[in-house]
């Protein structure tokens, strides 16, 4: 009998402590709802995405709750900031007063050091580099290479088609912009497997992290784990050549951070 009593007991307690934690973490966030255990409002957010309801999905938070709000996506306690004071704060702050912090989802699929997740003298050393590289004056010397891409691309596929899918065909396009100034890769046969995979793990970004066969979390990891088998060898490439001078780190971006990462040993 004192055993059971001692049992419930622990339980009591155990339940009261829990509450009034809860009660303590919960104290100065925003107002909103954190959905359903684990899922959160996530499944909603992704039915809007789907439906192009993003905006009415926000607006509709925004009008119970204001332009600050607390929820759950992609497993992970969100708050979410709308507005010029929001934004001013976010890209403002100190870093000991918000730091950036990526749902597990988009940890697991970018890395735990993708440039979202950087902070400190290394995040500025990088947002640096790139700001040098993609300013207009730099990407100048790509608008020629750029606009006969977009011209190879546009004929090949309108060729012999009444019709084309739009948002698939802008998606082609940007990605082949994209690998064009990021990797400089011309390989076709590396750029189709890459814009496959990359597909992939871009859905993988709005999902649950459940790491289970079958699922869009799981397939976007093997879809990660492709993408660095496909561009390792291009970077062990980049590295020689640019250690032997035949490449310029201004040669595209990739090489601008292989210097970077060399000079700086990051």
């Amino acid at each position: 009998m004192p055993f059971l009593f001692l049992i419930a007991f622990t339980l009591v307690s155990a339940f009261l402590l829990s509450k009034y934690l809860s009660k303590c973490q919960t104290k100065n966030l925003p107002r909103g709802s954190l959905g359903y255990p684990f899922i959160g409002e996530t499944l909603s957010f992704i039915r809007a995405q789907r439906e192009d309801r993003g905006w009415d999905w926000l607006e509709e938070r925004i009008l119970k709750h204001g332009s600050v709000f607390k929820t759950s996506l992609m497993g992970s306690p969100t708050v979410v900031i709308i507005g010029q004071a929001g934004n001013k704060f976010v890209l403002g702050a100190e870093e000991d007063v918000f730091a950036p912090k990526q749902p597990a989802t988009m940890q697991g699929i970018l890395g735990k050091q993708n440039i979202l997740e950087l902070t400190g003298s290394r995040y500025r050393l990088i947002k640096g580099a790139l700001v040098t590289f993609l300013k207009p004056e730099s990407l100048q010397n790509y608008i020629k290479e750029m606009d006969s891409l977009a011209m190879t691309l546009i004929l090949r596929e309108t060729k012999e088609k009444d019709t084309i899918k739009a948002a698939f065909f802008m998606k082609k396009l940007t990605f082949t912009m994209a690998r064009n100034v990021l990797f400089g890769i011309r390989d076709e046969y590396t750029m189709e497997a890459l814009f496959k995979e990359f597909a992939s793990a871009s859905k993988a970004l709005w999902s649950l992290p459940i790491n289970f066969p079958g699922t869009v979390y799981w397939r976007g990891l093997r879809a990660r784990s492709s993408i660095a088998n496909l561009i390792l060898p291009i970077l062990r490439k980049k590295r020689e050549d640019l250690s032997s001078g035949i490449l310029s780190p201004t040669s595209d971006v990739i090489s601008c951070m292989l210097a970077l990462r060399d000079e700086n040993q990051l």
